[in-house]
């Protein structure tokens, strides 16, 4: 791809005409409204404004009906969830170690894909040190890069490769068939590449924590048998504890003992507002100085390396908890607000000499956990690069926000800025997921409860507080529930946020779950995510309704998109007004032209079944969402059994049956034209259903069992019948 300064351009298509079909991401804390109305949008090309809201929420759920999106995130990372976040993406917690790595995986198809020819995919692999939040994407100083694979880029497959086995290794512990259906997919699509080569500006490996001191040992062993000249280490954290300088010791003996050791480190303005100072403990300094042969040095990271200056928004703040430290000890220092401040958060550790540089630039930090110097170690990941000298002078951009060098003397303290302890999170590490299918919740967990455990689900609504199902409340009298449980949302009692029951709506909305639940114990309280298996069945909306059938016919036939925002019960058509009509009769209401919209509306249908035909999710939302044919023949078979809508007439069985044989019917025609055999099982569970609805009421009508409604179908399904 181009070079880009911006790291949401890291998530553009590659090219004119490809869509996105996956994104897979693990990051330690993910700000879900940057992910959305930031980076999802620019990666899905969502043209609406988010200043207008409902028209910028309707586009992001109809694109996100065509991909597949997966985020990992370190439970501990983050507390609470956004209120607005898409039930269509996976938002997967990991406990079972720390998640530190930053790797994004993205699939693109091209979507004006010619007929009979094969998909054209394009792959990015991207690995830094930036989380999915504004501050990482905006205003931190972060080192990440993107691999491109597919069309006429072949880099080393094994990057790919090994980064699909580190996102397997960091959600094992999920059961979310999207995700292990997306890493297949991305496995699949690996193992069709070239096995390629490391060109002279590629990474030459992709390391996890453990791996980082072993590759950059192997890779100068490569270059030079002699010890490095110098060794820079970036890393706003570093180890600590009593034996921190031990620790820190045995890691630049490991790394060659270089003459000189430089320690680039977080920035903190001094007391008299003159300089910057490292923020790192003296001690720790000084007590390193004295066993190390050479030369160590510290580096503040200044605050506008690079910046124009102007003055951030409130909006802009906030991270990973290591980075609210950052925000908050530079705030304190900016209280006039008119300097542009940046926090360090890039990790990267370079090692130079006279032969070349070798080059980590990653997701872990300078301690035990982040480099696997003992004990257990995080979910970390980086590329390793071997650099000439011509390119070494080429990346010394990289560390141009680190101040004057501070040499640290074995006789003297350094004037330093001690790091803050670091503050415990609670977080509810008992829960391992929760499953929403219709009006179904299930709770696994992965420990024991505690004994005051109380589950919360918001009650989705429009506007204001609607309350809450009561999913659980744990008391001395009750048997603690197995590995998991399930509850009915359609008979859960509802509370409002003091726990007193609420009455039940008597108004006979759909019931759908929320995106997230509410988790109080012990005293704390964290909202913990909930996940969608069957996607395909969700509304356009979490808080809209279900197009009418008149709406979806206006769909396929105008391409006139349903008003999903509209108040009413969430029953099809209730609160639907239809078109304004000129003409002194309403012709919606008379059954002959209402069928004749219809069979107009018939060629819609098989065009929007084509247009998605350029990957399996895309079809699959076309062909079984809220706007969808499958759709509209449940309108059609519901039709019977309930009052028409303001904009519909009242049904005959034979009027009903021609309407599911002809959907039918179209549907076997765009299914002829799938030569793909994945895109053509697609339509399976949709005719099957069709074909039920069909059957079942022909069985029970006795005007559709006659003769002629046989010869017509016959004439129309042939040997689809």
């Amino acid at each position: 791809m181009e070079r880009s300064y911006r790291l949401i351009d890291y998530y553009l298509p590659p090219g004119e005409g490809f869509v996105l079909e996956s994104l897979v991401a693990t990051t330690y804390q993910v700000d879900f409204e940057f992910f959305e109305e930031d980076l999802l949008a620019a990666a899905l090309g969502v043209r609406s404004s988010v200043s207008r809201l409902k028209a910028f929420r309707s586009e992001l759920e109809r694109k996100l009906q065509k991909a597949e999106v997966s985020v990992l995130y370190d439970l501990g990372g983050c507390d609470r969830l956004a209120r607005r976040l898409s039930p269509r993406i996976d938002v997967i917690p990991v406990a079972a170690g720390k998640l530190h790595s930053k790797i994004s995986l993205l699939m693109w198809v091209r979507e004006d894909r010619a007929g009979g020819a094969p998909p054209d995919r394009r792959m990015r692999l991207i690995v830094g040190s930036a989380n999915l939040t504004r501050q990482g994407f905006r205003h931190n100083y972060e080192c990440v890069v993107p691999v491109d694979y597919g069309g006429k880029i072949a880099p080393p497959r094994t990057l790919l490769t090994t980064a699909i086995g580190l996102v397997q290794q960091i959600g094992a512990g999920s059961q979310s068939p999207q995700l292990s259906r997306q890493l297949a997919t991305f496995a699949a699509q690996a193992a069709l590449l070239p096995v390629g080569a490391a060109a002279p500006d590629d990474p030459v490996a992709l390391v996890a924590a453990t791996e980082v001191v072993p590759a950059i040992r192997d890779s100068w062993a490569v270059m030079s048998n002699k010890a490095p000249e110098t060794v820079t280490v970036v890393s706003p954290f570093w180890a600590e504890g009593s034996t921190a300088p031990e620790a820190l010791f045995h890691l630049f003996q490991r790394l060659g003992s270089p003459a000189n050791l430089e320690m680039v480190c977080c920035g903190e303005r001094s007391a008299d507002g003159k300089t910057w100072l490292p923020v790192f403990d003296s001690s720790l300094a000084v007590d390193l100085k004295n066993r190390l042969g050479g030369r160590l040095s510290l580096r503040a990271a200044l605050p506008d390396a690079g910046l124009h200056h102007s003055s951030p928004t409130t909006n802009d703040i906030g991270d990973e908890l290591e980075e609210n430290e950052f925000a908050t000890r530079l705030g304190a220092a900016n209280r006039n607000g008119t300097e542009v401040q940046r926090s360090l958060h890039a990790k990267m550790i370079l090692v130079d000499g006279t032969a070349g540089s070798v080059l980590y630039a990653g997701s872990s930090n300078c301690t035990r956990r982040g480099l696997g110097l003992g004990g257990p170690s995080n979910f970390e990941a980086g590329f390793v690069y071997r650099l000439t000298p011509r390119q070494r002078k080429l990346v010394s951009g990289l560390l141009t926000f680190a101040g004057p060098a501070t040499e640290v003397r074995s006789d003297s303290v350094p004037s330093t800025v001690q790091p803050p302890s670091e503050e415990e999170t609670f977080v509810p590490r008992f829960l391992s997921e929760v499953v929403a299918s219709g009006t179904a919740v299930t709770v696994r967990f992965r420990e024991a409860i505690p004994a005051d455990l109380v589950l919360l689900m918001p009650i989705p609504a429009r506007t204001g507080d609607a309350g809450y199902w009561l999913l659980y409340r744990a008391n001395a009298h009750s048997q603690p529930p197995a590995e998991d449980f399930s509850v009915d949302l359609a008979v859960c009692q509802r509370c409002d946020e003091h726990l007193n029951p609420l009455m039940a709506d008597p108004s006979g909305r759909q019931i759908l779950p929320h995106v997230f639940v509410e988790v109080r114990w012990e005293g704390h309280s964290a909202t913990f995510p909930v996940r969608f298996d069957d996607k395909t069945s969700l509304p356009l909306l979490l808080v809209g309704r279900k197009p009418t059938e008149g709406e979806l016919i206006e769909y396929f036939l105008f391409g006139k998109e349903p008003e999903e925002w509209e108040e009413g019960s969430g029953l099809p058509g209730e609160g639907s007004e239809g078109p304004v009509i000129d003409a002194p009769i309403d012709t919606r209401r008379i059954l002959a032209y209402f069928i004749r919209r219809f069979v107009q509306a018939i060629p819609g249908i098989e065009t929007e079944i084509r247009r998605a035909g350029y990957s399996r999710v895309s079809l699959d939302g076309a062909l079984r969402g809220p706007t969808s044919p499958l759709e509209l023949a449940e309108r059609a078979y519901a039709s019977l059994t309930r009052a028409p809508a303001s904009d519909e007439p009242a049904k005959t069985p034979t009027a009903v049956g021609f309407q599911l044989t002809e959907i039918l019917a179209a549907l076997v025609r765009c299914q002829s034209l799938a030569t793909d055999p994945e895109l053509h099982e697609c339509f399976q569970p949709v005719l099957e259903s069709c074909r039920a609805m069909l059957d079942t009421l022909v069985s029970k009508q006795a005007e559709l069992q006659a003769e002629g409604f046989r010869l017509y179908q016959q004439r129309i399904l042939g040997g689809d019948m």
